[in-house]
């Protein structure tokens, strides 16, 4: 019995051993799969960061790359722009160089008359050499024609009128008019003021009428013609306001200089989570830009009045004021190269950024090139434009033309309220998922802060519910796994692993065994943190989504808060300033101030030229 118990043990022995190094090659292999694991669990951990880094570096290169070729072909343009520039540019001063003395002659007449130590004859030489060099300049004749008559010489001063009249009627005779007025011959005055009157249409008014209005509000065509012209000017703009196309089109006009106006307040409040979805902000930005135009406007035109215009007793130095500009309203052709000049200075300005520079062109233009009915043209003095940034300071042209286009101010603002969209139900989206929540605006009483938050709270209860849904789902898969899962798949590899033992079976069923075994070891030792970092996440979530709802109340609050004040607030104050606007409003904001006169020491001759019944004809299509 003893030797059979010894052989069986001496025939097991060797089996044993057996066993005992395929243990140790499987502890070996286990402690090999662990390293494995752990060395994929590192390669998880880097590779993602590593392709990020890999993407932003590539999306960076791509970046540079795409500057570059922006960079060269912004280079490129400029270089042509500053080429054609410089062609334009020397255009202009061969054909229009000359042009510049004219003006700063035709500038300065109203002092060279009158200052006694100049010579005549050397006034007379120098304006001869420019009606010369220029001899189809309407301002060189127009001077010529003034020299000549200071120098006593009828025949030559008639000539040279009439030749300057049939260049340019228009101009011309509003010249004459401004430079008798420092002469006090105002009834010659009013012949010349009524003949350049007879050849416009208050329909179609050139741009130089603009220094009929400045002339005219500042007193610079003497006390009686004045209050005419401004009567004349007046009954126009009556008349050609009540036609409703004019009327339509000037408030048309007046709701983008409301809504520009709007645009240059520099402090904004927060809209980014609303502007970012652009549905609701194709909605919401015209309720807000309308409620911010009526709020800055409400404020803009008391200040222009309270600001009040300054008007200088020194006659003769708005009278060269007036003049210089008069002189300075380009012929067509020279405008249409100082066109392509702007042009291409705008390109050069833009840094290549041929939108920016055609808006910068587009804009220019449209003030420089078109006639203007006397409702417009009144509007646009009404509005001036900011000069390097800032306004330049009101003046009685302003002031008058705000009280003339007032009805026109107020009824834009209206139509701002009375056009804007109805705001319904805004769907906004929030969240790395873009959960999407909605808020009911279509009554004013759901649009309160109070109202808005608690359809936030409202949205956002919903919202962490489908999270804590989703969570529960995810997280049901994983306890699972940790409950039966994992403890399965680790009963079934030692079965498959002890299964080796028995002899006869073979030992390949190791593979499985290891394959159902290190996973679930792993997987019993990390699930505890998964179901963690999952908890955490859902939070996360939860928070964040719960904090860009309440976000988006807010910023719906401030926008409607804002709404409201324009319509029940700033609005009615407009309306309110605007109506109790009288002459009596622009009399009071007018200021006059002392100016020390330069001495006179000469006068015109006493005969004084009157305007032609029939205006002069010649050829002036080449120039």
């Amino acid at each position: 019995m003893t030797s059979d118990s010894s052989w069986e043990t001496s025939g097991f022995g060797p089996e044993i051993r057996s066993v005992r190094s395929e243990i140790a090659n499987l502890q070996q292999q286990v402690s090999s799969v662990s390293r494995l694991s752990d060395r994929l669990r590192r390669i998880e951990e880097t590779v993602p960061r590593a392709l990020d880094d890999l993407a932003r570096k590539q999306q960076a290169t791509q970046d540079s790359l795409d500057s570059l070729r922006e960079m060269y072909e912004r280079d490129r343009i400029v270089t042509a722009a500053y080429h054609e520039l410089a062609v334009a540019e020397r255009q202009w001063q061969a054909k229009f160089g000359r042009y510049e003395e004219a003006r700063n002659m035709a500038a300065s007449i109203i002092d060279v008359v009158a200052s006694g130590h100049i010579n005549r004859g050397v006034i007379l030489d120098v304006t001869e050499r420019l009606a010369i060099q220029t001899p189809r300049y309407w301002v060189a004749q127009a001077t010529l024609a003034v020299a000549a008559w200071l120098n006593d010489n009828p025949g030559q001063h008639r000539e040279a009128l009439g030749y300057a009249l049939a260049l340019d009627y228009e101009k011309t005779s509003l010249f004459m008019a401004l430079l008798l007025r420092d002469q006090d011959r105002d009834e010659v005055l009013q012949e010349w003021l009524a003949a350049y009157l007879s050849r416009l249409t208050p329909v179609s008014l050139p741009r130089h009428f603009q220094v009929v209005i400045d002339a005219a509000t500042g007193n610079a065509f003497g006390g009686g013609a004045a209050p005419r012209l401004v009567k004349q000017m007046d009954e126009w703009y009556a008349e050609e306001r009540a036609r409703q196309d004019i009327f339509d089109a000037a408030v048309s006009e007046w709701q983008r200089r409301l809504l520009s106006l709007g645009a240059r307040h520099r402090e904004h409040p927060d809209f980014s989570l609303l502007a970012a979805n652009e549905k609701a902000w194709k909605v919401l930005s015209p309720r807000y830009e309308a409620s911010r135009a009526i709020e800055r406007a409400a404020r803009y035109f008391r200040e222009r009045f309270e600001a009040g215009a300054s008007v200088s007793d020194d006659v003769r130095g708005d009278l060269a004021a007036l003049l210089s500009k008069l002189a300075r309203t380009e012929d067509p052709e020279e405008e249409e190269l100082l066109r392509v000049t702007r042009e291409q200075r705008a390109i050069t300005l833009t840094q290549g950024d041929l939108s920016a520079a055609r808006a910068m062109v587009v804009a220019d233009e449209e003030g420089r090139s078109r006639t203007l009915n006397i409702v417009g043209m009144v509007s646009q003095s009404a509005f001036p434009g900011p000069d390097d940034g800032q306004l330049p300071d009101p003046t009685v042209t302003e002031l008058l033309a705000i009280m003339l286009s007032k009805q026109l101010i107020v009824t834009a603002a209206e139509e701002l309220r009375d056009g804007l969209p109805e705001a319904g139900t805004i769907e906004i989206t929030v969240g790395e998922r873009q959960w999407e929540c909605r808020f009911a605006c279509d009554d004013e009483t759901r649009t309160t802060r109070p109202a808005l938050r608690d359809q936030a709270e409202e949205q956002a209860a919903a919202i962490r519910a489908r999270i804590d849904t989703d969570a529960a789902r995810r997280q049901g898969r994983l306890r699972w796994l940790k409950k039966w899962g994992c403890p399965g798949g680790l009963a079934a590899a030692v079965g498959l692993g002890g299964a080796t033992l028995i002899p006869g079976v073979s030992p390949e069923l190791i593979i499985p065994a290891i394959l159902a075994g290190v996973p679930s070891v792993l997987g019993i030792g990390r699930l505890p943190r998964v179901v963690k970092r999952a908890t955490d996440q859902a939070e996360s979530e939860k928070r964040d989504v719960t904090a860009q709802i309440s976000k988006a109340a807010d910023q719906l609050a401030d926008l409607w808060d804002a709404d409201r004040l324009a319509a029940q607030v700033h609005l009615p104050d407009l309306r309110g300033y605007l109506g109790g606007v009288t002459p009596d409003s622009v009399r009071a904001a007018t200021r006059a101030l002392e100016a020390v006169p330069l001495a006179r020491t000469r006068e015109f001759p006493s005969w004084t030229p009157r305007p032609p019944r029939r205006p002069p004809e010649i050829d002036v299509r080449s120039r």
